[in-house]
């Protein structure tokens, strides 16, 4: 494909939702992504050949999944970057309760009631790697799904967003600057 017909087929292929000169721009911007683009012969080969990873992952490749034509496994995508830190919460009141017995927080699952899974991103897993799912989330979750509170501090996560943080037990304690990311019953703690 030619880079000077980029706007016409981004135009054709992605929902309207998409702001397609932002996306195009970053192709244009990205030598790996133009190069790819280049070398397909149609919009249908790109973008199978960015969602199987071809390239780094970043704002291209969050942007082609959730608005290029396979936009439906999106959620599939980002669960699948959850990979095995994966943790699941009970919900009544479509959220995830973190806090503490001085504050508490109702992060939205983008979901509602039932099962929220919920993953934790921590910089000491980097490992200075590009390719860690650390840096990975830190990149791309941005993109891929809505943000939540920035928190900051000691504070834990509850299994049930009705918990009483007063007397019930949290799955799990976290310490340091964390940005919260959500989707569809999903949820993400990037250390920052």
């Amino acid at each position: 494909m030619k880079l000077e017909d980029i706007d016409d087929v981004l135009k054709q292929n992605v929902s309207k939702d998409c702001c397609v000169r932002l996306l195009e721009a970053r192709i244009l911007h990205c030598d790996d992504y133009s190069k790819l683009y280049e070398s397909c012969r149609n919009y249908d080969e790109f973008e199978k050949r960015v969602l199987n990873k071809e390239c780094p992952l970043n704002g291209i490749y969050s942007a082609i999944s959730m608005y290029g034509k396979d936009r439906k496994n999106h959620w599939y995508r980002i669960r699948e970057l959850f990979g095995d830190r994966c943790f699941k919460t009970a919900s009544d009141v479509g959220s995830l309760l973190v806090g503490n017995e001085e504050f508490q927080v109702l992060i939205p699952n983008g979901y509602g009631d039932g099962t929220t899974r919920v993953a934790v991103f921590n910089k000491a897993d980097s490992d200075f790697d590009v390719n860690s799912d650390y840096d990975v989330a830190f990149r791309i979750m941005p993109d891929m799904m809505d943000s939540g509170p920035y928190l900051y501090g000691e504070f834990n996560i509850y299994p049930y967003d009705c918990c009483n943080p007063t007397v019930d037990e949290p799955c799990k304690t976290l310490e340091g600057r964390y940005w919260t990311y959500y989707y569809d019953g999903l949820i993400a703690f990037v250390e920052y």
